[in-house]
């Protein structure tokens, strides 16, 4: 054969994984082989994405004059990409490929404008195996088609590239189904903070991983930037002067799955090895309480025919309550007895009391059997409820999360000794009977019921039910009922095959201003899983509820993206790591996350990488809560804004003051769960 077209293999190992460098010629093709299986294979210079001018370009001009060498455990290509001298160093350390790549001006000019990084081009892999922590699932199928939400799309123009800071886990993540079983790729920053990572989905789908510049909808500089709102975006670009040079750092790793569609689960575990996150903690525990319940006590409002907490406390709102999703009304008397039997307070489990028989005496007014409202004003004295489509409606979402707040008060008072009156249980009991009874044909809870007539919405439901399944599980230790124990049971299994069986169509629409994939629909699953593992004890929901909250984790940050300089969170000091999103349409971070279950959870399944998670997450929750006047722009302590924005979805490094009650109430509740004694197990 001739020296000239003979080709020469270098490889380099580590356990499974293997990269090969096959050099023939003029020619490099990479090979990412797994045990005796070739999982990527390709032309090097096809690979490597150089694009000079704006808008940017996925553009391959190929690698010339290459050269391989191999130094130490590490292989090295170097050659020309366009006008570019390029060296791509690749070696494994820590569980992972390491690859650097390096771009230098070899001319006399200046370059501007230049875009430059990997494109991996995967086999047989739709757009669907696409996933971008916060921002894609498996193309978002059930996000709103009317709206603009990030999608990767179809056809050659198919596209979504976003800034790393938007990615709780800074990567780009494939999984795809060759006959041989599931397989999957993902592509992590080592350094992120000004790269940008995605995909393209043009004859075959590719993992992108670039110097900076963005695509939305297959748009060049276009950026989501606000709900269902797009915006041009020119960041990102680099300049090379001559002799310059950048480098981009990566890591990969890829293998099998344990189940189709569970490829993720690797993301979130192989990131927390590579950024090993540790979190902000200005708060303790006991601080937290101690603000958070200041911040109910200015909400409570009672008079002759009225008690409760108010959503907002301040003036410029209407002021009234909201029972369940951001008002959790019955969650605040909950905490407020919990504190009370703490204290020895009285007056405190009389608040909760008055709450209670304040909301059970007047929100079925008007609302089918079993069924209640959600709204109360206090300047009209008028209960109201949710609309869509100009259609009053009772929340399946909202009404789910009101039974589990009252099942779980009505168990707190039990397990005390204190009475617990009959109005309540019966209450309890009806609105489980009436979530029954109202499920869609395929044996879902919808996304609620109409006021008129109490008959399911025909929207599609999503997972907007899973806070009523949770209602009746957590309402085993209140009214027991093996009748609604089994409900639920097959409820949860419906909704285990719908969503988490391969993942294919995740969690959604719990969020009821979003209407997309969001963090609040997997976390009623999450919390379902665990109270089926606390009533049975059966070791098939360690498993599930380890997928679960795999899940959920993808929504949390493994790293603190820097904040614009003189931007208010980089002023003060503000650390995003520990702090979950919110869904595929809202890119903020917020403190809905359900954090004793986590911790708990840790512990019955031996694993404690989710105790400490969930501790890292409790105390980094702890930032942006006023503790003095002109705090986070609150004038009172204990206040905190509902979302954050480490990203440019709103104005990157600043933050709200928009405190509806939910911000104070699932703060509290958490931390006093997470310091009080845990529940038993197959109680």
């Amino acid at each position: 054969m001739d020296a000239s077209t003979a080709t020469r293999t270098y490889r380099i190992e580590s356990g499974p994984m293997a990269l090969e460098l096959l050099q023939e010629g003029r020619l490099v093709r990479l090979r990412l082989c797994h045990g005796e299986e070739t999982f990527l294979d390709g032309e090097l210079g096809g690979m490597l994405l150089l694009s000079t001018g704006r808008p940017w370009r996925p553009a391959h001009p190929g690698l010339r004059s290459a050269r391989v060498r191999r130094t130490d455990g590490a292989l090295t290509v170097s050659g020309t990409v366009g006008g570019l001298a390029a060296e791509l160093s690749f070696a494994f350390a820590g569980g992972t490929l390491r690859a650097a790549l390096t771009w230098r001006n070899a001319g006399e000019r200046p370059l501007r404008d230049l875009t430059a990084g990997l494109a991996l081009h995967l086999p047989e892999a739709g757009p669907e195996a696409v996933t971008l922590p916060q921002v894609l699932y498996r193309g978002n199928p059930s996000a709103d088609p009317g709206r603009p939400v990030p999608r990767l799309g179809r056809g050659p123009h198919g596209g979504l590239v976003v800034e790393e800071h938007r990615l709780p886990v800074p990567c780009a993540h494939a999984e795809w189904q060759p006959p041989g079983g599931p397989r999957f790729l993902t592509v992590y920053a080592l350094d992120p903070g000004e790269g940008s990572l995605g995909a393209l989905a043009g004859e075959r789908t590719s993992l992108l991983a670039l110097s900076g510049p963005v695509m939305f909808d297959g748009e060049a500089d276009v950026a989501y930037t606000h709900k269902a709102t797009t915006s041009p975006h020119h960041g990102g670009y680099r300049e090379l002067a001559p002799g310059g040079a950048f480098t981009l750092g990566y890591a990969l790793h890829w293998g099998r799955p344990a189940r189709p569609g569970h490829g993720f689960r690797d993301l979130v575990h192989r990131g927390l090895r590579l950024y090993a996150p540790a979190g902000a903690a200005p708060l303790s525990l006991d601080r937290m309480i101690e603000l958070k319940s200041a911040a109910m006590d200015r909400r409570w409002r009672e008079g002759p025919d009225v008690a409760g907490y108010l959503k907002f406390p301040g003036p410029g709102h209407e002021p009234g309550f909201l029972y369940g999703w951001t008002g959790q009304c019955l969650r605040l008397a909950w905490c407020d007895a919990r504190l009370g039997l703490e204290r020895g307070e009285e007056w405190r489990l009389a608040r909760c009391r008055r709450a209670v028989d304040f909301y059970l005496e007047g929100s079925a007014a008007g609302a089918p059997e079993g069924l209640r409202l959600a709204c109360y004003g206090l300047a009209d004295g008028r209960w109201t409820t949710f609309e869509r489509g100009g259609v009053p409606f009772v929340s399946a979402r909202a009404y789910g999360d009101t039974l589990g707040d009252l099942a779980d008060i009505v168990t707190l008072f039990a397990d005390r000794g204190l009475p617990v009156p009959e109005r309540w249980t019966t209450a309890l009991a009806e609105g489980l009977d009436a979530v029954c009874r109202g499920l869609t044909p395929e044996g879902l809870v919808p996304l609620g019921w109409r006021l008129a007539d109490g008959a399911p919405l025909p929207a599609p439901p999503g997972s907007a039910g899973l806070p009523c399944v949770l209602a009746l599980l957590k309402s085993q230790r209140a009214v027991p009922s093996r009748r609604r124990f089994a409900a639920a049971a097959a409820l949860f299994e419906r909704y285990r095959q719908a969503h988490a069986e391969d993942f294919s169509r995740p969690f959604s629409h719990a969020t009821l201003d979003a209407a997309c994939e969001d963090k609040e629909a997997g976390m009623a699953f999450f919390q379902c899983a665990y109270e089926m593992l606390l009533t049975t004890g059966h070791s098939r929901y360690l498993d599930v509820a380890s997928a679960a909250a795999d899940w959920l984790l993808t929504w949390v940050y493994q790293w603190n993206p820097g904040h614009p300089p003189g931007s208010p969170l980089a002023e003060r000091g503000f650390d995003a790591t520990g702090w979950p999103g919110v869904s595929v349409q809202n890119h903020h971070l917020d403190v809905f996350f359900p954090v004793p279950e986590l911790a708990r959870f840790g512990e019955l399944a031996e694993r404690p990488e989710y105790t400490r998670l969930a501790r890292l997450i409790m105390h980094a929750l702890g930032q942006g809560v006023c503790t003095g006047p002109g705090e986070w722009d609150f004038a009172e302590p204990g206040e905190q804004g509902e979302g954050f924005y480490p990203t440019n979805w709103q104005e990157r490094g600043t933050s709200n003051t928009w405190n509806p009650s939910w911000v104070t109430a699932h703060p509290l509740a958490n931390a006093l769960r997470l310091r009080g004694a845990p529940p038993a197990l197959g109680g």
